[in-house]
């Protein structure tokens, strides 16, 4: 008889347990709904850059290896500007697949432009995994192009055609589309 007790003491402990993890859980829902609604953590979300926006000229851009960075104006040949950020770990775990979409679709580094913002010293991974296939540009205070185009969700992804004008805008590497080459047949889209 000693136990009866301690059990229902134990029963009504771990009641309040649950009904607390339920408030808690409930709290969090109601303070995320709106931010869902909104777009801010949908999937679905819409592109940042509106297809249709002219991209300004960019200035004076270095790349991470001190060249000066000017996409390819080659006519009727479409180039990518992708936004990504240290810090944001959708991109870093898009660096593969943007790695593995730019060699599918054939395209040359000098018509992908990837302007990274966040620590120098945090740029590392995305050197090594997309280096050999893209310009990378840290966006420093000197670099306004993001902000010019009114950046603000990363990753952003754009394809942008010869006369500087955005043709596709997305959040998401398998959402673009293929790319005709010079010389090469239409590949599937992703």
């Amino acid at each position: 008889m000693a136990l009866y007790p301690v059990v229902i003491l134990s029963l009504i402990v771990a009641c309040a347990a649950c009904a607390l993890s339920l408030a808690v859980s409930l709290r969090v829902k109601k303070l995320l709904d709106p931010l869902i609604e909104e777009g801010a953590f949908r999937n679905d979300r819409p592109p940042t850059v509106p297809v249709g926006t002219e991209v300004p000229d960019f200035g004076k851009l270095i790349d991470v290896n001190g060249n000066t960075v000017e996409p390819a104006a080659d006519a009727g040949d479409s180039w990518i500007l992708a936004f990504l950020s240290t810090t944001c770990s959708g991109c870093k775990a898009q660096l593969p697949l943007f790695r593995e979409y730019i060699l599918q679709q054939g395209v040359s580094p000098d018509r992908v432009v990837t302007v990274v913002s966040g620590e120098v010293a945090d740029l590392g991974d995305f050197v090594t995994e997309i280096g050999g296939t893209s310009r990378i540009v840290h966006a420093d205070d000197s670099s306004t192009i993001g902000s010019d185009l009114h950046v603000y969700i990363w990753p952003t992804f754009l394809v942008v055609s010869s006369e500087r004008v955005v043709e596709f805008s997305t959040t998401s590497v398998s959402k673009l589309p293929g790319l005709v080459t010079p010389g090469a047949e239409a590949p599937a889209m992703l």
